[in-house]
């Protein structure tokens, strides 16, 4: 195909940024800078990386060619623009390739390392699940009772789990082989069989051996840690989605570190843990992605940035994102003293419920629970009566609003603008739909602002168009309530 030659000597675009040319309104390509050709609108042709490679180990790329567009969505007409696109597309492969070799050399790093460990374990190997008993029994961290009879129910509840294990999976030989998996099946195998009462006791004692073996058998987690006695799973119940206007207040209020780990936990959906911990290595800007191996369900999760929290990140220098994110949160989480217990865990939850609490004025626990002002009223008035009588009581505090609040919004906000319950169910890590489903709590004011917040451009990625959402989508989205939510999805996905 002949092509018009721009007047006077065209500058080449350094190798590897690909060809800009002009195409007219006649179909034809002409070199970029050329002037006055009718319709003319620039377009990019480059060798985009496949992610494969060929038998010598490089890339393999294909050619690929894409229509440049503006913001708004317009075909850029000047050389200037035209550029700047060019160097936005063509330096997320630049980056790509770069992460690629830092996480193969990663990738040897921790195979050299693992070769390693295995080696010492080999010659010292970690605590076998049929010595567990003995090394618990005999660990003065234990403070065993002197009590005949509970020993006994000890060594039954050890020896049911472990003869449970055996069968479940026989391939377990060191007590670290115990997955949060095994504990969570364990626990609803218990619930099938026991009362209440009964149930706790074999969930505390666990939870208490893995506990104080935990060095002994080189346990990094405790699987028993997150499996809840069935008096704080119906306080786990409680917790509640946050309405879009908490969320803002909560956001607007913070500031420092409690602001940007408030807006981790809002825009990913990750657990507390998760987000003191997130270091800048599992941070991808220039996909915008956040790639997590979750700290309770040792799942891999990768999780798209949203706008407002990218704003954020970007907001600290490329030089000094190195380490966590929030640093002095996750020195907190992950500091242990001297018998190895993780003590200050606890004030971070007292920064984050004093932030929603008394900075935000949002109720936190469930109404006629804790120390209400009744409750105050009369300890007043029993106090100035000399303590006389019977001391007044109140019924135990039922957290309603916490930091998890910010994961169940995350979820239902997600479910409210209609992405697929497996999507989301990879998102967050749950294991199974009905731990989804557990958090998809729906109010028709979420659902409403969720159908709103979707009156943006859409960007198709891989090929560069920009398309709008139809005003017939927001006007039957402006519809959704928490009872026809999915009919109006349903609606808006196949008529689209």
């Amino acid at each position: 195909m002949k092509t018009i030659k721009a007047a006077g000597k065209s500058k080449r675009a350094p190798k590897g940024m690909g060809r800009l040319y002009i195409r007219g309104k006649d179909r034809k390509e002409y070199p970029a800078g050329t002037p006055n050709v009718e319709g003319g609108a620039y377009w990019l042709a480059y060798l985009k990386p496949t992610g494969a490679t060929d038998a010598n180990g490089k890339p393999v790329k294909k050619k690929t060619r894409v229509s440049l567009k503006d913001a708004d969505g317009n075909s850029i007409t000047t050389k200037k623009e035209a550029e700047e696109a060019q160097k936005r597309i063509i330096h997320q492969y630049v980056a790509t390739s770069k992460e690629e070799q830092l996480i193969s050399l990663k990738a040897k790093i921790e195979e050299a390392t693992e070769e390693r460990v295995k080696a010492v374990e080999e010659a010292n190997p970690p605590l076998a699940i049929s010595e567990a008993w003995e090394s618990y029994r005999d660990n003065p961290k234990a403070d065993l009772t002197s009590n005949i009879d509970t020993l006994k129910g000890y060594i039954g509840y050890w020896k049911a789990f472990s003869e449970w294990l055996g069968e479940r999976n026989p391939h377990a030989v060191y007590l670290r082989d115990v997955t949060d998996k095994d504990a969570e099946t364990y626990s609803k195998h218990l619930r099938k069989q026991l009362a209440r009462g009964t149930y706790n006791k074999q969930i505390r004692f666990l939870r208490s051996l893995f506990t104080v073996v935990a060095k002994d058998a080189r346990i990094a987690e405790n699987p028993f840690e997150g499996i809840l006695t069935i008096d704080k799973e119906e306080e786990r119940d409680s917790r509640r989605a946050l309405s879009v206007e908490e969320l803002r207040t909560i956001l607007e209020r913070a500031e420092g570190e409690l602001a940007t780990l408030l807006f981790l936990g809002t825009f990913l959906g990750l657990r507390l843990g998760d987000c003191c911990t997130l270091s800048w290595s599992e941070c991808n800007l220039a996909k915008g992605l956040v790639f997590r191996k979750t700290n309770k369900a040792k799942k891999r999760v990768s999780v798209g940035i949203p706008a407002p929290l990218m704003e954020l990140l970007l907001q600290t220098p490329a030089s000094n994102r190195k380490g966590y994110i929030v640093p002095d949160f996750a020195g907190r989480y992950t500091y242990r003293n001297a018998t190895g217990a993780t003590t200050q865990r606890g004030s971070i939850t007292d920064q984050v419920q004093k932030h929603l609490g008394t900075v935000c004025g949002i109720r936190l626990y469930k109404e006629g629970t804790g120390k209400t002002p009744e409750y105050l009223e009369k300890l007043k008035q029993w106090e100035q009566g000399g303590c006389k009588g019977k001391k007044p009581t109140y019924k135990r505090a039922v957290v309603e609003v916490g930091f998890h609040s910010l994961r169940h919004s995350y979820v239902s906000l997600q479910a409210a603008t209609g992405t697929p319950q497996a999507v989301v169910q990879k998102l967050v890590g749950h294991g199974s739909p009905a731990m989804t489903e557990h958090y998809t709590h729906l109010e028709e004011s979420t659902v409403l602002q969720a159908a709103r917040s979707l009156d943006h451009r859409i960007i198709d990625a891989d090929f560069e168009e920009v398309r709008t959402v139809s005003p017939w989508i927001r006007e039957a989205l402006g519809t959704a309530t928490a009872h026809n939510w999915q009919d109006v999805i349903n609606e808006v996905l196949g008529g689209a």
